[in-house]
């Protein structure tokens, strides 16, 4: 019997208007703790996707300088480069401008003349920077 009392009793206790609100103020505490941190992997994960697709766009970018590095290495690569870049030719060559393009509007000094390159005595550009 005495058993039964103590059963009774904790009963009692366990389903009392005290314990069944601290359990439900736990129960509410563990589920928006819950919540926050579902929201704090969603995002997570969000900017993982973004780092990502950062990381492909850097990986492309790192490819094609690579390929433009590989393309500089050898002389062709420099000379074709230059010219490009610059308005340079070799000892012997000339420069031509065609009329009627965006260029031509560069090529045009004050007065409206044609202005063209032609090799000169003096070592070009591209000379100089071979000789390096």
């Amino acid at each position: 019997m005495f058993d039964f009392h103590e059963k009774r009793r904790m009963r009692g206790i366990l389903y009392s208007r005290v314990t069944i609100s601290l359990m439900f103020v736990l129960a509410a505490a563990l589920s928006v703790s819950t919540y926050d941190r579902y929201v704090a992997a969603r995002e997570t994960g969000a900017k993982l996707e973004e780092r990502e697709a950062e990381l492909a766009v850097l990986k492309e970018r790192a490819a094609a300088l690579e390929a433009q590095v590989k393309h500089l290495e050898n002389d062709r690569g420099i000379e074709e480069e230059l010219r490009s870049r610059y308005d340079v030719v070799r000892q012997g060559e000339e420069a031509v401008i065609l009329v009627g393009g965006e260029r031509d509007a560069k090529a045009r000094d004050d007065a409206g003349i044609l202005v063209t390159k032609e090799a000169t005595e003096t070592p070009s550009f591209f000379e100089r920077l071979r000789s390096w």
